[in-house]
Order: structure tokens, then sequence, then C-alpha cells
């Protein structure tokens, strides 16, 4: 997505870049709710940038989305249904995917997470 915001810090840049490597803020959560298995859980992501009124909030708060929970990209061998009942809703459906993964901020600071704990490994 094209934006007129400013391009990102060298800081913000190195977020995206991590984050950008996985796991899915979504498939991760589900993993950990027992809902997934391991195996199912997306690496090389999409960066959502999180939004406040329709205008992106900056560069720092967003979080690894995989194809499905991002841009709702199924796979060719299942439809619509399969693709839920094994990864949870798509963002695309907004009100079903945060009260399956919860707010932004909650992502966000699950991201901010992950990232640290891959930068102390």
């Amino acid at each position: 997505m094209w934006s007129s915001a400013p391009p990102p810090t060298a800081a913000e840049d190195a977020r995206i870049k991590l984050a950008k490597t996985g796991p899915c803020m979504a498939c991760l959560l589900r993993y950990s709710q027992g809902r997934m298995a391991k195996r199912h859980v997306i690496y090389g992501c999409e960066y959502n940038h999180a939004k406040s009124g329709n205008i992106r909030r900056g560069h720092f708060f967003g979080y690894a989305l995989c194809q499905w929970h991002h841009q709702r990209y199924r796979r060719e061998d299942m439809t619509q249904q399969q693709m839920v009942e094994r990864w949870g809703p798509p963002l695309h459906w907004s009100k079903q995917f945060h009260e399956a993964f919860g707010s932004d901020d909650e992502l966000i600071d699950q991201q901010t997470f992950v990232n640290g704990q891959r930068q102390a490994s």
C-alpha cells in the first residue's frame, strides 16, 4: 500500500523487516491457544500498519500477518470455510478478527515481544 507518510526511520525499518520474517501474529496466537497445529503457523509475512480513523498510526504501530490474515488470500486447494476453520478469520472481517486475536495494540505488543525475544537470542 502506498502512503503519503514519511519513510520509516532506521529503527522502524528494522522492526518491519524483523516482523516480516514471521511468524504471523494471528497464527502464533491461534497456535498458543491450542487451536492450530504448529506446522500451520505461517512465516514470511506482510506488515500490517495499524490505523486510527483510517489513517496509519506510524510505521512502529504494526505487526506481521500472513497473506490469509492480512489480505484474505486463500490457498488454491482450500475453500474460505476451510481457511477460517484452520487459521481463523482474516483482518477483512474486522470484528471477528479482533474478537479472535485481540486489539491492534495487543498485537503490536505481541510483535514487540517476539522481536525482542529474537534480538536477545
